[in-house]
């Protein structure tokens, strides 16, 4: 005897509707595009960190070059006085320094005293500028080496410390053997869309 199947009892399939796949697709897209923002807003930090390292450490390298070459300087003679001036451009520091040294290229120490080299740090538009003359007595620019150490300068600015006032000034005009105790070199650096970038080193003179 066969009895009539009832349908009230049995369950339907398990599945998604349309709407229901397309919500999830939807949700899947909104949570990717949150994690891969978030990942590019991270990276393009991270590298943005990483120039700002690299250019404050080449930055200071410059500076720890020039510091090194000031810690050499030659007393001064009345020929060719140790010299310090303050300087503007656009409204921005922009100072010079000459003195004499024993060095031959930045840091490198020069083998006799006829080598004594006139060398004169400053600031030239966005430029950082260090100019020797080898030739202390000559009359042409053939004497007269230009290399441009850094680039984006916006401020060059140098303080003196008097040993026998203990105090900071912003010039110096040496005498022989009338050197500042210390100097502080700071350069700042304006890159694009960045904001300015100031790196400071302390030398001192005279004690090589």
């Amino acid at each position: 005897m066969s009895f009539p199947v009832s349908h009230r009892n049995a369950r339907p399939q398990a599945g998604f509707t349309l709407v229901e796949v397309l919500l999830a697709v939807a949700l899947l897209a909104v949570v990717a595009t949150m994690v891969f923002g978030s990942l590019l807003m991270t990276t393009r930090a991270i590298d943005a960190g990483r120039e700002l390292a690299d250019r404050e450490q080449a930055v200071r390298r410059v500076l720890r070059l020039m510091a090194e070459e000031l810690s050499m300087v030659a007393p001064s003679t009345a020929s060719f006085p140790w010299v310090g001036m303050n300087g503007v451009q656009d409204g921005q520091p922009a100072d010079t320094i000459a003195f004499l040294t024993l060095s031959d290229g930045l840091g490198i120490t020069a083998g006799r005293d006829s080598e004594l080299m006139r060398v004169v740090y400053t600031r030239d538009g966005g430029r950082l500028v260090r100019f020797v003359r080898r030739n202390l007595y000559g009359l042409t620019d053939e004497s007269l080496d230009q290399v441009d150490l850094a680039n984006r300068v916006v401020a060059f600015n140098i303080r003196y410390f008097d040993g026998k006032s203990l105090i900071w000034v912003d010039e110096w005009t040496a005498t022989t053997g009338n050197l500042p105790r210390a100097l502080l070199l700071e350069v700042t650096f304006q890159q694009p869309d960045a904001e300015p970038l100031t790196v400071r080193e302390w030398v001192p003179v005279g004690t090589s």
